[in-house]
């Protein structure tokens, strides 16, 4: 198996329709299975998802069922509410087996939008013809990106599940998969898609929504603080 494309989901059935789609053209001639992890949706998703919790479990632990159940090389991880650009996955797959010594890359994290016009088109990248300037990168790439799946198995690597990061909440989960890849040497790379400010959809700050300001100001903060505790000085040794 050459890819496991892991999708966890929450409430987001029309972003994943279009996802479905985009996967099906991008991978129909590369052996993969698309995993759908679903966090106890009760708008559709929960019917497509191959993985299905009754209740949100978290973002740590669905995206590690995720990537326990996954068979392939590699690893393309993506949030239910994000719409990948066609051919992205390819580029990405094609830099990765390129450099050899690097086990991720992503694509910018505030590089999104979620705007529609009147015909419902989306103000995004049309289609991915190039990875623009990877480089290394310290903020979170989990959310659209590939991996090499040895890098979870060799070095033993998972999203924590521990404390406030149990349940539904907000933020630093990908942080501490950062510091885990620091840690073992593994460095993450991110890239533009065609130019620096390229585009994807992305249905902004939808988890936000649905759990309520309240809960995601408290669940950052407690998990922020978790993180802290945990990883002390290292994080001004890695985020230096």
């Amino acid at each position: 198996m050459r890819v496991s494309v892991n999708i966890l989901t929450w409430n987001c059935i029309s972003t994943l329709h279009d996802t479905l789609h985009v996967l099906s053209e991008d991978l129909k001639d590369i052996e993969n299975e698309v995993i759908v992890i679903d966090n106890g949706s009760k708008d559709g998703c929960e019917e497509i998802a191959n993985i299905k919790n009754r209740e949100n479990m978290g973002v740590s632990i669905g995206k590690n069922q995720g990537i326990q159940a996954s068979k392939g090389d590699y690893i393309f991880m993506l949030d239910g509410d994000i719409t990948p650009v066609p051919n992205s996955i390819n580029c990405l797959l094609a830099w990765l087996e390129e450099n050899i010594e690097s086990y991720a890359i992503g694509f910018y994290p505030n590089r999104f939008t979620d705007q529609r016009n009147v015909n419902g088109q989306k103000h995004s990248v049309e289609y991915c013809h190039n990875l623009f300037e990877p480089k290394r990168h310290t903020q979170a790439i989990a959310f659209y990106g590939l991996f090499k799946r040895s890098m979870f198995t060799d070095f033993n690597i998972l999203f924590p599940e521990n404390g406030p990061f149990a349940g539904i909440g907000y933020g630093w989960e990908d942080s501490d998969l950062y510091m885990q890849m620091r840690e073992n040497g593994i460095h993450q790379m991110v890239a533009g898609l065609n130019t620096y400010t390229g585009k994807y959809y992305h249905e902004i700050n939808s988890s936000i929504r649905l759990m309520g300001q309240d809960q995601y100001v408290r669940t950052s903060r407690e998990r922020h603080l978790a993180f802290k505790a945990k990883w002390g000085e290292k994080i001004g040794k890695y985020y230096a």
